[in-house]
């Protein structure tokens, strides 16, 4: 008769305990590092737009020659006039298609004639600021419509970076 040997190698109780804990950690970091965004999508880097300016009788025009932005509750622009060390500014949250993007910016601290600058926003997708767009900037003294004063700046910040800063 042949006798069988039993050999019972293996890990102990306290090793294989170790192991299970440590492999538990490990998923769990990886998990929670999923969920917070440090693996996957970079953060995002500026965003790259370019503008052409014209100047007329009536208005300034600014155009969108490349780039574009979504806007949102999440994602707002923030257009910001300054003239004569006063200020105004205003957060979009959404951009209607068409001309319906009208925007009085009324100076703080105003202590010259210029008292708002009048922004027309002409989009032509909604929510999105995109090539082809413009933004029309004037003043209205009179009942007549005229360019911005040489000196006003504007602003535009999206997701905390400026995209358009220029001085008339």
């Amino acid at each position: 008769m042949k006798i069988l040997y039993k050999k019972e190698k293996g890990v102990s109780p306290v090793i294989a305990t170790i192991l299970m804990v440590a492999i538990t950690v490990v998923l769990a970091s990886a998990v929670y590092l999923m969920v917070s965004g440090y693996i996957g999508g970079g953060p995002k880097g500026p965003t790259a737009m370019s503008f052409t300016y014209t100047v007329n009788t009536n208005n300034d025009v600014i155009t969108v020659a490349s780039g574009n932005i979504s806007i949102s509750n999440a994602q707002p622009m923030t257009i910001t006039i300054t003239y004569n060390g006063n200020t105004g500014s205003a957060t979009l949250t959404s951009l209607s298609k068409g001309d319906s993007n009208n925007i009085t910016l009324q100076l703080t601290n105003s202590n010259s004639n210029l008292k708002g600058i009048n922004v027309i926003i002409y989009a032509v997708h909604a929510n999105i600021f995109e090539a082809g767009d413009t933004i029309t900037l004037y003043t209205s003294t009179g009942g007549t419509n005229q360019p911005v004063p040489p000196g006003t700046s504007i602003t535009i910040v999206y997701n905390g970076n400026t995209i358009l800063s220029h001085t008339f």
